[in-house]
């Protein structure tokens, strides 16, 4: 212990062994939650190693792909095991972890505070203590009420044990994991409108992310005269997506949807599962035609937003990507949203993202085709590739029948997701010294 306290005081101000421990923390909640799945009272039947692998990297990151039926091949105590792992890991073990640190010393040391700003990406100046209070009350007050109707819409579906499931499914959508305890996830219930619409908002708030809601109590309370910039980018590009998205693919496959408002019902709720990541569905993806698949891999390689529950290159990146294409066309001198002026390390920082994202997302497509590329279509298995990236959790129908390295990779994927691909990559690049000498500066062809 006096080692492992050393070398934490000595490391603690180094940003890539911050990193280093963020990764390890989620590692162990992987191994963890596999060492419980395995266990022969948590499960129903026997499964290969490798599936347990899979879904204790599924449950971890929040993904919610599934390569054997979930439901059916483990016990309650397996599936409770896992909403707490679910919790830990939407929620980020280091939030949960720092309130019992400020309730004991009512301070936080230095190295939790900058695990806790990386693993929810938030600016150097915002209040930490007061988001890490509002993490946990909005996420008991926001389950609770979630769980409250859910219990309600079950029960009206005649559902046997309607509070467990509200319980199961309620921590499922807010955390977006998408993991639910019935085969076919929630397509029995796209005919009850509470269920469908609870799992919505449920899914909607936890994408959003902690900035926006601790905002608008700001906002309400009269602590601030307006929301923060990054809450308005998030709220803006969020609904957006979710309409013009939905929109698109409503029309890329008018026949598969339904007729009337249930079908425009199904295509918000499924446009919605990809945007936000959750990863419930309420058809059979494998029906989709190719257009409305490559909506679906748009909605879910832009993903959910920062400080929230979801995965994806996030809102934000996204956003602050094309503000820069819109000031290079109408050749602006400065990159703004909403009359601000976006920072410049913000505009590199959006780029890094979106260009790692794209690296590993067609490294990671390309290993897969090598293994797996015989036995299914290009479509599906990049459908497979960015779910996995994004942490979303929706399929084509393809993820029991991967070979054994197809899962592996494809857990890879999602642990990388889960911690995010520029983070992931930091981590791996060797800490490079700082430039004390200005480079000349010279154009290149573009």
């Amino acid at each position: 212990m006096t080692s492992i306290s050393t070398w934490i005081k000595t490391h603690q101000s180094e940003e890539r062994s911050v990193i280093f421990m963020m990764i390890l923390g989620y590692l162990f909640l992987t191994i963890l939650c596999c060492l419980i799945l395995l266990l022969p009272w948590s499960r129903n039947m026997e499964q290969p190693f490798v599936d347990h692998i899979f879904i204790a990297v599924s449950v971890v990151s929040t993904t919610g792909l599934s390569s054997i039926d979930f439901s059916s091949t483990y016990t309650t105590l397996a599936h409770s095991s896992s909403l707490v792992f679910i919790q830990l890991g939407g929620i980020g073990y280091m939030a949960l972890s720092s309130m019992i640190i400020l309730n004991e010393y009512n301070r936080m040391p230095r190295l939790s505070t900058r695990l806790l700003r990386l693993e929810f990406n938030l600016p150097k100046r915002y209040p930490l203590l007061h988001f890490v209070y509002s993490v946990a009350i909005f996420t008991v007050l926001i389950e609770t009420v979630g769980a409250i109707f859910l219990y309600y819409g079950f029960r009206d579906a005649g559902v046997e044990n309607p509070i467990w499931n509200a319980v199961f499914h309620s921590i499922s959508a807010f955390c977006t994991a998408g993991f639910s305890l019935f085969s076919d996830s929630l397509s029995s219930f796209k005919e009850y409108p509470l269920i469908a619409n609870t799992i919505t908002i449920l899914s909607l708030l936890g994408s959003i992310g902690f900035i926006v809601l601790l905002d608008f109590i700001y906002r309400i309370t009269g602590k601030r005269r307006s929301i923060t910039l990054t809450s308005k980018i998030i709220i803006s590009s969020t609904f957006i997506i979710w309409i013009v998205g939905s929109i698109m693919l409503y029309i890329s496959n008018t026949d598969g949807w339904g007729s009337g408002w249930a079908g425009i019902k199904n295509v918000l709720f499924q446009c919605m599962s990809a945007h936000t990541t959750v990863g419930f569905n309420t058809i059979d993806l494998s029906l989709l035609n190719p257009s409305s698949i490559l909506i679906m891999i748009c909605l879910m390689l832009v993903g959910a937003s920062p400080s929230g529950t979801g995965g994806g290159i996030k809102t934000t990146s996204i956003s602050a990507s094309f503000a820069v294409l819109k000031s290079i066309l109408t050749r602006s001198k400065t990159i703004s949203f909403f009359g601000r002026e976006i920072p410049s390390n913000n505009l590199y920082l959006a780029i890094s993202v979106f260009i790692s994202y794209l690296v590993v997302m067609i490294s990671g497509l390309w290993v897969l085709l090598c293994t797996d590329g015989d036995q299914h279509s290009l479509a599906s298995l990049f459908f497979e590739v960015v779910s996995a990236l994004s942490t979303v959790g929706l399929s084509t129908g393809i993820t029991g029948d991967l070979s054994q390295g197809g899962k592996l990779l494809i857990s890879l994927l999602m642990f990388i997701g889960r911690i995010g691909v520029l983070t992931f990559g930091l981590a791996l690049i060797a800490k490079a010294p700082l430039m004390r000498t200005k480079c000349k500066i010279e154009d290149i062809a573009l």
